[in-house]
């Protein structure tokens, strides 16, 4: 938006249409999203059920458009059939080492059918599911909010509709909790709280503090304890061509790396196990950090994304506490392991489908 409001001489209004809070209502980053929760729940009830017009224009007279001559001599309308031939692509400046995702298609309406076909199947048992690889509930949906195919605001308003929803159900005494304050569906809690508090919680951090990606950024007890144990001893040291190729020690971390490399996305849930397991296995936190951007940026369908970089932060401290017992390379970051996660989650099929 800078770049384009630098190079017009006309009026440039930028919309902010990213989530149900404005950006710029909250004036400072909060650390943690039980702060950021509060702060959610006491500013947007007068603004959320203001939804945006589903056709805003629909009353105006508007002229027809009419494009300038020398635009289209600039510009001329594209070849579609041209573009959809095999090679059609393989002049644009773009990584063309990493495949397009099969079976998922861009657009509006396939981020409508996205929708639908989780309110229909999945939402119901988003809450008790959605971390169980195996079941494979979750929403699948940020890709589109990504590259702005759907809408937070049209994703509420769906899952609301589903719930039979109206505003006098709102728990104004449960500023804060995690669930129980929207007064829907435990499941419906739960997926809200990720889609609005966390979603928006990550641009929050992006838009008030400009050392968002870098590991500065972090608070100052995970930057602390991480780096006391900058330089402990490594159980196995990998560099970004080993994690990138999933050639690890490790067949649980290299089937949710063979997810992201042939989908473009990981279960949730093994995706915090990937990037625990990338700190503990790289030469240092920094490296750690820019191991994770690189794979993330280059990989995930919905990378480059404050909302990604919210969990690429989580694995190193940000928006969590210190945890104890004190470990080697982890100082008090939380801790994860694979062998935990074997016993918390089915992963058995998880792993059929994506070990080698």
């Amino acid at each position: 938006v800078d770049a384009a409001a630098e190079r017009l001489d006309v009026l440039l209004e930028a919309v902010d249409s990213n989530g149900l809070l404005p950006i710029r209502l909250a004036e400072r980053a909060y650390p943690t999203a039980h702060q950021f929760r509060r702060y959610l729940h006491r500013a947007l009830p007068e603004r959320t059920f203001d939804a945006p017009a589903s056709e805003p224009l629909k009353s105006c007279a508007l002229p027809a458009a009419v494009t300038a001559p020398e635009i289209l001599a600039r510009w001329p309308a594209a070849d579609l059939d041209a573009l959809r031939r095999e090679g059609a692509m393989a002049d644009l400046p773009i990584d063309h080492s990493v495949p397009p995702v099969p079976g998922v298609a861009g657009g509006a309406e396939a981020a409508r059918r996205a929708l639908e076909r989780f309110l229909d199947e999945r939402l119901r048992a988003y809450g008790e599911s959605r971390n169980d690889p195996s079941a494979d509930a979750t929403s699948r949906l940020s890709p589109y909010l990504h590259f702005g195919h759907l809408s937070a605001h049209e994703v509420v308003a769906a899952v609301l509709d589903r719930e039979g929803w109206s505003p006098a159900r709102v728990n104004e005494k449960a500023r804060g909790k995690r669930a129980g304050w929207w007064g829907v569906s435990d499941s419906a809690e739960d997926f809200l709280d990720e889609l609005v508090t966390w979603r928006e919680l990550g641009f929050n951090n992006a838009a008030r503090d400009a050392r968002w990606d870098r590991f500065d950024g972090l608070p100052d007890w995970a930057r602390r304890t991480l780096t006391a144990h900058e330089r402990d001893p490594r159980p196995y040291l990998y560099d970004l061509e080993i994690f990138e190729r999933a050639a690890t020690h490790d067949a649980l971390w290299n089937a949710a790396q063979r997810q992201l490399v042939l989908e473009g996305r990981i279960h949730g849930y093994l995706r915090m196990l990937w990037g625990k397991k990338i700190l503990e296995w790289s030469a240092s936190p920094r490296d750690a950090l820019d191991i994770l951007v690189e794979l993330n940026d280059r990989l995930a369908v919905d990378g480059r994304d404050p909302n990604s970089y919210s969990g690429i932060g989580w694995v190193l401290g940000r928006y969590d506490r210190p945890w104890g017992p004190e470990r080697e390379i982890f100082g008090t970051v939380r801790y994860m392991s694979s062998e935990n996660t074997y016993r918390k989650v089915r992963v058995r099929e998880y792993l059929l489908r994506y070990a080698p």
